[in-house]
């Protein structure tokens, strides 16, 4: 059986106002007072392109790779749904403003992005219940009315759910980096349908399904998974499959029927009367091509290239632009790349993701990271203690300097200090003795991490290890 998979994602422009009117866009407003007489279709209102959102769908289409039109135009897609006022939707049907693009993922996949088109988005509806079915009423919140989208549309160029969840991921980190799109899915301000359909091994296929408005990386996999397993064992006992659209429960993590599919003519497109063509010449496309930031996966190689990061760590840097600001400008004031990059994915990044928040730099500033780095660097503290000291200034954010003095962390690499506390773990523990006088040298670490547990972690493991092996070798009484 092989899975066949294609995304249909809506990304919200991160623009001041609406798409066709000066409404502002506030997620955070009271329901129905970001509205107009334009968004709510009253009649005889009339729309007005956006500028700014035309500007981001074309640097949206150009970091995809794709083909930038220099004349699109915009068509009514006709339905009726209580959360859309007008009855339809400005859209991009017969001529969208960019088209055959790419996308590669990791594992050297090509993934085709068929078009990229501006639409506008409905408003909001809100149930009395988790379940529409079991809603004793439902309200509208109209503030979404206009919302400038860009729909990105792919072919069915993916066969496993971990590549979907790699695309939409890639993709949000290209258009956060853009800073055209939020990408915060739990938001809405990134929306994933997936059209699914198994081929058997006889190479019979199944009706596409669709499966509407997945909100998170995790669940675009799931339902993936659950709908490709649905449709297989279909097929295995001879059923037919329903060319349908399909909502993802994610409490019950399965997918339900919602409705038989829409064909494309049951929209009834036609060409939208009350806005021109839209003309972009190519000195305008040139223009913001050249103004493109630095996007991801050219980062990423770049810091593999020049400061010889692990790739693993390059990706994770280079995905959020705030992270990689923040690892460059720690470059910057001297500090090694490498080291820069382990401190900020293995222990930074830890403390931000356990509390499941964004990463922001405020709550450990760089210089306080650069000097618990050099404090480590130079022996005067652990590598455990380091971590104890940088959770506090997580927490608290205080100096570390002050945090050492107060927690007494400075290390012990006094030789006279030493002696005696490892003296008395070598005493403590003859059988591990006599491992390391039959050639086992590899003990001394035992020792090291005896004499560490018993000075709290204060004892510098390197002099330890070299006291340690001269004491054992008869070399200091």
């Amino acid at each position: 059986m092989k899975t066949v998979i294609g995304l249909e994602i809506h990304a919200q422009l991160l623009t001041e106002t609406k798409a066709f009117c000066n409404c502002k866009i506030d997620v955070n407003a009271k329901p129905n007072t970001n509205i107009c007489p334009v968004c709510t279709g009253q009649p005889g209102a009339l729309p007005v392109l956006n500028k700014k959102v035309v500007e981001f769908a074309i640097m949206a289409g150009l970091a995809l790779n794709c083909e930038i039109h220099e004349s699109s135009s915009f068509d009514r897609k006709n339905y009726f749904y209580p959360d859309l006022p007008k009855g339809y939707q400005i859209t991009q049907y017969f001529h969208p403003i960019a088209t055959e693009g790419y996308l590669n993922l990791d594992n050297g996949k090509h993934v085709r992005i068929r078009r990229i088109h501006i639409e506008e988005d409905a408003g909001k509806m809100v149930h009395s219940s988790e379940n529409i079915t079991e809603s004793k009423e439902s309200l509208i919140d109209f503030n979404r009315c206009g919302v400038p989208l860009i729909e990105i549309v792919t072919e069915p160029d993916m066969e496993k759910s971990e590549e979907a969840k790699e695309f939409m991921e890639k993709l949000r980190d290209i258009l956060r980096t853009l800073g055209v799109c939020s990408g915060n899915m739990e938001e809405g301000a990134l929306r994933c349908d997936a059209n699914v359909s198994v081929v058997d091994d006889s190479g019979r296929s199944s009706s596409r399904v669709e499966v509407k408005n997945i909100n998170s990386f995790r669940y675009v996999q799931y339902a993936i998974e659950y709908e490709a397993e649905r449709i297989s064992k279909a097929l295995k006992d001879g059923k037919d499959v329903k060319h349908e659209t399909r909502g993802w429960d994610f409490v019950t993590r399965t997918t339900v029927s919602l409705r038989s599919k829409e064909e494309e003519n049951d929209y009834r497109y036609f060409p939208e009367p009350d806005l021109p063509i839209l003309k972009v010449s190519k000195s305008q496309i040139e223009n913001i091509k050249q103004n493109l930031p630095e996007l991801p996966d050219q980062k990423s190689e770049r810091y593999v290239k020049a400061y010889g990061l692990a790739k693993d760590n390059a990706n994770i840097i280079a995905k959020d632009k705030i992270i990689s600001a923040y690892f460059e400008k720690l470059v910057s004031s001297k500090m090694d790349p490498k080291d820069s990059s382990n401190w900020i994915v293995n222990d930074l990044l830890a403390l931000f993701n356990a509390d499941s928040v964004d990463f922001n730099p405020d709550k450990v500033p760089i210089e306080s990271l650069k000097v618990l780095m050099e404090y480590t660097n130079s022996g005067k503290i652990s590598r455990l203690s380091a971590k104890e000291v940088l959770g506090e200034i997580y927490k608290n954010n205080k100096n570390p300097q002050d945090i050492i003095k107060e927690k007494n962390l400075i290390q012990v690499s006094d030789e006279n200090s030493l002696v005696p506390v490892i003296k008395k773990v070598i005493e403590n523990n003859p059988s591990v003795v006599e491992q390391y006088k039959k050639g086992k040298t590899s003990v001394i670490g035992f020792f090291v991490g005896n004499v560490m547990k018993e000075t709290k972690g204060k004892a510098d493991p390197k002099v330890v290890g070299d006291l340690a092996k001269k004491i054992l070798d008869g070399e200091i009484e």
